[in-house]
């Protein structure tokens, strides 16, 4: 029998869900244990379900024992080295769906709210005002509503504002336009809806690039009066800008759950503005969601113990410790196969295909096909969470078309070998990889045909150039004219004087200078800096 300890407060529902498995799942619930106390018993269980206030840490994790899974009944998983699980092979899940809906209309609230000027007509009728004039506000029906990034949470929007009458616009460069269509969305350039929208809400993460992404110079490219929302994360929106926006009558009202510091100071300065509504983060406090997220978290926690791949894995799914240690560097491969055809396409990924040779089982396959798709989809600019279970979701919504099969018939290794192919709107160096394990670390064995054999780690530079004298010697000289070290190189061609791919293994970044240079070096057809990490 599995034993799992529920270490925070969760709802009552997550808690009967576990028992509904009493005869294979003893459940404890013991909240508030100090430090000491949760170190003395972590070895006893199999699953551990916290909220925010257990910190499930190295040296908790390594006391537990038998532990298999860490649930988080919540989005945020800062409280869980999940380095560290991973390498104890415990499966870290959080809920990320749980709170979609609440969030959603939270935003939609606070969308009305600051339409009909509720707030401010709630409080000078408390004191004892009629004031019915004052109030007159704006109707949702007709208007544009401009959603950026088109996540869960911003389809959900998208939806109520269809049935509200409204016209949806969004920008989210991860989303085809086929995929919002289908909605009722019409996908836009982020200057568009600056220009067209009635109301904005915005739902990116919180990023370098999206930090005070709505700012003086957003404001200026919006329609005068125009009504903003956020619900998402505080930063997105420059708040000195929206103050000025605000006193200014840019912006005639605004509806803000999320804020730069939390909680905001006592003087903040927009919660005195009568036509700004603010709200202490209640994006996912609903009961609802509270139940949710404590379900959610149960079954994840079932599912593992029962050897399932888990929804909202943050690290691993659920398998064998055999199979894992035999997959783990076809999976680290895969990954960075994925990566590489990313970096050597052009335009948006539209099609990928992957044959897995020397496997039987469909769903090892389909592991490495998710591993593939982790390296093919991931962005440094976006926090969205992709994981070897929800990675061909994200492939979906993406519209990348997915064709995966295995075979027993073993390649030209001993072993499995992972082929790609994948299509795209532009050409790119290359479209097809193949890559294989070689005394148990990973390599990358034919590129577009030709046959290479490099680690794929760390900084490269590849190129398809003319095999002629005189290209790879100037590549090298120009290199170490930048004090640029050259740690190994590996050179394909299929014959002599005809095309050859060349692949670098450097020890530092290349500028994008001397890239563009080394890209002008007669006889290069192409050259890529690659970052694989």
């Amino acid at each position: 029998m599995f034993k799992v300890l529920v270490s925070d407060p969760i709802a009552k529902e997550g808690i009967a869900r576990l028992q509904t498995e009493a005869g294979n799942i003893q459940v404890d619930v013991k909240t508030g244990l100090p430090k000491e106390e949760l170190l003395k018993i972590i070895s006893q269980y199999d699953g551990l379900i916290v909220r925010s206030e257990t910190k499930v840490t190295a040296e908790v994790l390594k006391a537990a024992t038998r532990l298999k899974v860490v649930a988080r009944a919540g989005v945020g998983i800062d409280n869980v080295d999940v380095e560290i699980a991973t390498e104890r092979g415990v499966i870290v899940v959080n809920t990320p769906g749980g709170n979609t809906i609440a969030a959603a209309e939270l935003a939609f609230t606070l969308m009305l709210a600051i339409s009909r000027k509720l707030a401010l007509a709630n409080n000078t009728l408390k004191g004892g005002k009629w004031e019915r004039k004052q109030f007159v506000g704006v109707e949702l029906m007709g208007k544009t509503l401009g959603i950026v990034g088109l996540g869960r949470i911003g389809t959900e929007i998208a939806r109520r504002a269809i049935a509200f009458g409204m016209k949806p616009l969004s920008f989210d460069p991860f989303v085809l336009p086929a995929y919002a269509e289908k909605i009722g969305i019409e996908m836009v350039p982020l200057e568009e809806i600056y220009s067209r929208a009635d109301f904005i809400t915005v739902h990116t993460p919180l990023t370098p690039e999206t930090h005070h992404m709505v700012g003086k110079e957003a404001f200026a490219k919006m329609k005068d009066g125009v009504r903003i929302i956020n619900a998402a994360r505080g930063g997105i929106i420059d708040e000195d800008a929206l103050y000025d926006a605000l006193n200014s009558g840019k912006v005639a009202a605004a509806g803000l759950d999320v804020f730069e510091q939390e909680p905001p100071p006592s003087d903040y300065k927009l919660s005195r503005l009568d036509n700004v509504i603010v709200t202490p983060h209640l994006g996912a406090s609903s009961e609802e969601a509270q139940v949710k997220v404590a379900v959610d978290a149960a079954e994840s926690v079932i599912a593992a113990l029962n050897g399932e791949l888990v929804p909202n894995a943050v690290n691993l799914p659920g398998m064998s410790k055999e199979t894992l240690l035999e997959l783990r560097p076809y999976m680290l491969l895969a990954e960075k196969l994925g990566r590489l055809a990313t970096a050597l396409s052009d335009g948006i990924l539209r099609k990928l295909e992957i044959t897995v040779h020397g496997e039987k089982s469909p769903n090892n396959a389909h592991l490495l096909t998710a591993a593939t798709l982790m390296g093919l989809l991931k962005d440094e600019k976006s926090d969205e969470p992709l994981n070897l279970v929800n990675a061909g979701y994200v492939a979906e919504r993406r519209g990348l078309e997915i064709i995966d099969s295995c075979t027993e018939l073993e390649g030209q290794y001993s072993g499995r070998t992972i082929s790609l192919k994948v299509q795209s709107d532009g050409n790119g160096i290359a479209n097809n990889f193949e890559g294989s394990v070689i005394n148990g670390e990973p390599r990358i064995v034919r590129i577009n045909g030709f046959p290479l054999e490099v680690a794929p780690l760390g900084y490269l530079l590849v190129s398809r150039h003319n095999d002629r004298p005189g290209i790879i010697g100037k590549v090298g000289t120009m290199l170490g004219e930048h004090d640029i070290n050259i740690a190994s190189m590996d050179v394909g061609r299929r014959s002599r004087s005809g095309e050859a791919v060349m692949i670098l293994s450097i020890d530092d970044q290349v500028p994008a200078t001397v890239v563009e240079s080394l890209s002008k070096v007669d006889g290069m057809q192409n050259l890529r800096f690659v970052n694989l990490g």
